[in-house]
């Protein structure tokens, strides 16, 4: 399960509106010809050049969409993995490169069978890096085999980050009963890999399970029936073991064996996610009251209380050193590591109007504010000078990736 923040992300920039440094740019590309530009990397960027406009095939956004031309969920939540110049999208069975310099596909993989049920884009989550691999998992039909009946299991696939984009290797895992008999929505989510262990999660409804993959051997470490993982890290997987109707405890497993190390009380209606190098947040209502904690992965301890009142407030790590979080028309920011208050925009304060956030990214944080396209410091909430000119859904240090009438784009990134 990824926390993420409510996104609307207006429509791109005309090019007439892109930064003026066109002595050394092409001309405007439309997304059916798109001329082949040098992306240049910018950590983090200020602004997207709408002359380099790509546009994704429609698998990043199948299903995705609201009326309203939101992405449910968020931008974290697309099927989406940047990877330097490259955006690998998964759908339930199969995997596409892309080169974001041009837009071309430059890599396929697909998995090796059936997928378990229909309409599922929408639940597709994105794949996550191992060193020059991307984890996929796929959902897929296990076919009945002489005596054996149907069933459900996980296809892993680790795909190269490397040319031709080809499967380094694949390996299967049988489900439980639950996953093909459930009348919930099932889910499949690589959490995260290390010390060559992947951690793959399924969940529907109140049933969760987890497993530890060896990606020497491809064979399967352990099980965790009940076990939602959210976090990898530290030696560690951590997450939320359901233990009963909208109830689960904070849970964390060695992650070479699977074995318990610690556990939490049990949280009703909790909410857990990343924030950080080895800690992740929970929120939720506890024997003693409401809590919103950062825990500690390696031993489960409180490492800081969230400032007050923010128990409803969605929250994504920058993967620097700040949580961003929002709710209605507030926007605040804490540090990861302490939990201490930085700064908080609500609706009229300062003179200032909170920017509908939709992506936060190495100390930046992207929106829509009441003049157009804004970009913050995430550390101080300071309006940055540079007219970012589009409010994107994802950002690495070469692209931004734009929702533009329920299409996915993707510009280069400015400095």
């Amino acid at each position: 399960m990824s926390l993420t923040v409510g996104l609307l992300a207006g429509c791109g920039p005309a090019a007439d509106d892109a930064k003026p440094n066109s002595s050394s740019s092409p001309a405007a590309a439309t997304p059916s010809a798109p001329a082949k530009r040098a992306l240049t990397p910018h950590d983090p960027p200020q602004w997207f050049d709408a002359r380099g406009q790509i546009l994704l095939p429609e698998t990043a956004t199948k299903g995705r969409t609201n009326l309203a031309g939101q992405v449910r969920g968020g931008g974290e939540e697309l099927p989406v993995l940047l990877h330097g110049a490259r955006a690998f999208l998964v759908s339930p069975t199969g995997v596409q490169v892309i080169d974001l310099a041009d837009g071309r596909t430059v890599g396929e993989e697909t998995a090796g069978g059936e997928g378990l049920r229909q309409d599922t884009d929408g639940l597709i989550l994105p794949p996550v890096l191992a060193g020059k691999e991307v984890v996929v998992p796929f959902l897929l039909t296990m076919p009945a085999s002489g005596t054996h009946t149907a069933g459900a299991m996980i296809e892993l696939v680790a795909v190269s980050t490397a040319p031709p984009y080809k499967a380094a290797w694949r390996t299967t895992v049988k489900l439980p009963e639950w996953a093909l008999q459930t009348s919930a929505k099932v889910r499949v989510a690589a959490v995260g890999v290390e010390d060559g262990t992947a951690v793959v999660t399924v969940k529907a409804g109140d049933d969760a399970v987890s497993y530890g993959i060896d990606t020497a051997s491809h064979a399967l470490r352990w099980t965790q029936p009940g076990l939602e993982a959210v976090q990898v890290g530290a030696g560690m997987a951590v997450g939320l073991l359901h233990v009963e109707p909208l109830t689960s405890a904070s849970m964390g497993v060695d992650l070479a064996t699977g074995t318990e190390k610690w556990r939490g009380e049990k949280t009703y209606a909790p909410i857990m996610n990343g924030a950080g190098p080895g800690t992740v947040r929970l929120a939720g209502t506890q024997t003693a009251g409401k809590g919103d904690q950062l825990l500690d992965v390696t031993s489960g301890r409180v490492r800081a209380a969230m400032p007050p009142g923010m128990s409803a407030m969605s929250c994504t790590y920058d993967r620097s050193q700040t949580l961003v979080c929002t709710h209605g028309f507030a926007v605040v920011a804490v540090d990861a590591a302490t939990g201490a208050l930085l700064w908080a925009l609500k609706d009229g304060d300062q003179g200032r109007t909170p920017p509908t956030v939709t992506a936060v990214w190495h100390g930046r944080v992207y929106g829509r504010g009441a003049g157009g396209p804004v970009v913050l410091d995430a550390r101080s909430g300071a309006d940055m000078p540079t007219k970012p000119e589009v409010a994107p859904l994802l950002v690495n240090e070469f692209v931004g990736l734009v929702l533009d009438d329920n299409r996915l784009f993707s510009y280069p990134a400015g400095g």
